[in-house]
């Protein structure tokens, strides 16, 4: 929460004044202490530069960039087998043998002096070029690559998928590095509270001490006041390691060596006012990234399922090759093929079949489960949203019962200065004050660790740090 500024009074004002003419001319040496103050009062990061610097850090959402980068190559790369195919060789040959397929177009005769017979090659040569050309003209749906065949639009549909994952993994990382600035400033807030609670309980256990000594109160009175400082003491505790906790956590979410170079502001966020039922449940609950992320699970379910049925149809591939062979000679010969192939698929027992229904069933099934995310969606907005209610009335509440205990403070501070009230019912006063004022913190910060999980439920369609 953040804390107000306590009013100077003119002697403060008068002692400012004196102080800044005494840096006016205090020259180059008042210059730079005031960059040391700037350059540590920058240092102090608000929830807003973690949740920046997280984001950057993150490799999560690193692991979600590299996902989708891959998945976006594979669309591609299902694409590119629906074109037209061409590759190409070139090989050299040494051989001897009978003269068959390639040696026939060796010169055997005695000129060249390679051949010992009309029917035999005793060492020759000859070097090959050759390419050839495939393209599936109708395959697994795809109709000559000009449409968007079920193989690629089950990848494309899987680029989508990584995609809206990846918003939810922002979410998710805004919402921890949230929680644990919190819960660290807050720690870090709280440490004054019970710092104060030890030394007044300790106050208290000395006057008790008196007191028992001279016959005013019992031996069980001694033990509550000593039981309560040792509880005090071990709240102080655990604070300060929660505190250290929540720093570790932050450095490393922050991409820092060492805790000791973090430095929070003790500010924490102001709670604004809870956004309406229609903003979080309205239409744009349609574009919640659970609801995309399994939008695209059911188009990836329906191509995958269009891809089987396909796999029923006749496949028709065209195939073309062209060979030059030469033996180093005048003599060569070219070898030209073309042809269209037609496979049709006769009887597998039923296993294309029992595969396309199974992968009709699913689709069924992933388009039947969108209502249920929606439902699950809802459902967790809406209890969130009402404890957020919940906890605004009780701060209400308690805000008036600190505001009562503080009256109560003074009131007894007042008559104590009087000689009125025993030093015991002043402790008694402010320690109550130093709870209600605990519980109040406590509730707030909840509330924010409520703002903070309500904008990760909702998918980041509604941001309460602006």
């Amino acid at each position: 929460m953040i804390k107000s500024i306590p009013h100077r009074d003119p002697i403060f004002n008068s002692s400012l004044a004196a102080l800044l003419i005494s840096l006016l001319f205090a020259g180059p040496c008042a210059s730079a202490g005031q960059e040391v103050s700037e350059s540590a009062s920058s240092e102090a990061l608000t929830l807003r530069d973690c949740i920046a610097i997280a984001l950057q850090e993150s490799p999560v959402l690193e692991a979600s960039r590299f996902d989708v980068a891959s998945a976006r190559e594979d669309a591609r790369a299902a694409r590119s087998q629906t074109l037209p195919r061409l590759t190409g060789s070139a090989t050299a040959e040494i051989f001897s043998g009978s003269p068959t397929s390639k040696f026939s177009v060796v010169n055997t005769g005695s000129a060249t002096g390679i051949g010992v017979g009309s029917n035999n090659v005793g060492l020759g040569a000859v070097e090959i070029y050759s390419g050839q050309l495939t393209y599936p003209l109708f395959k697994e749906g795809s109709i000559l690559g000009l449409n968007t065949a079920p193989a690629v639009a089950s990848r494309q549909a899987r680029t989508r998928n990584l995609a809206w994952t990846s918003r939810l993994r922002r979410e998710e990382v805004i919402a921890r590095i949230t929680d644990a600035f919190i819960t660290t400033v807050s720690a870090e807030n709280r440490s004054g509270f019970a710092a104060r609670r030890v030394e007044l309980l300790d106050s208290q256990v000395g006057i008790t001490e008196e007191q028992e000594k001279q016959g005013l109160t019992l031996p069980i009175d001694l033990k509550l006041a000593r039981s309560q400082l040792s509880g005090a003491q071990t709240l102080s505790k655990i604070l300060r390691q929660q505190a250290v906790a929540g720093k570790i956590e932050m450095a490393r979410a922050l991409g820092l060596d060492s805790p000791s170079e973090l430095h929070l502001s003790n500010q924490l966020p102001e709670a604004p006012e809870p956004p309406s039922a229609e903003q979080l449940l309205g239409p744009s609950l349609n574009q919640h990234p659970s609801l995309q992320v399994q939008r695209a699970v059911i188009d990836q379910a329906k191509e995958d399922y269009r891809l089987e049925r396909f796999r029923l149809y006749p496949e028709v591939n065209l195939s073309g090759s062209a060979v030059h062979i030469d033996d180093f000679s005048p003599s060569s010969a070219e070898i030209y093929t073309g042809l269209v192939t037609v496979t049709v698929p006769i009887f597998d027992f039923g296993a294309q079949l029992a595969t396309t229904r199974a992968r009709l069933a699913k689709y069924k099934a992933e388009r039947a489960r969108l209502l249920s995310v929606a439902d699950d969606v809802t459902f967790e907005i809406v209890t969130i949203y009402q404890s957020i209610y919940v906890l605004s009335q009780n701060i209400l509440a308690l805000q008036q019962e600190v505001a009562k205990a503080d009256r109560d403070v003074q009131v007894t501070g007042s008559q104590q200065q009087q000689g009125i009230a025993p030093p015991l019912t002043a402790i008694e006063k402010e320690l109550h004050l130093i709870a209600k004022r605990d519980d109040l913190d406590g509730l707030q910060v909840r509330r924010l660790m409520l703002y903070a999980a309500l904008q990760k439920a909702a998918g980041g369609s509604w941001k309460w740090i602006q």
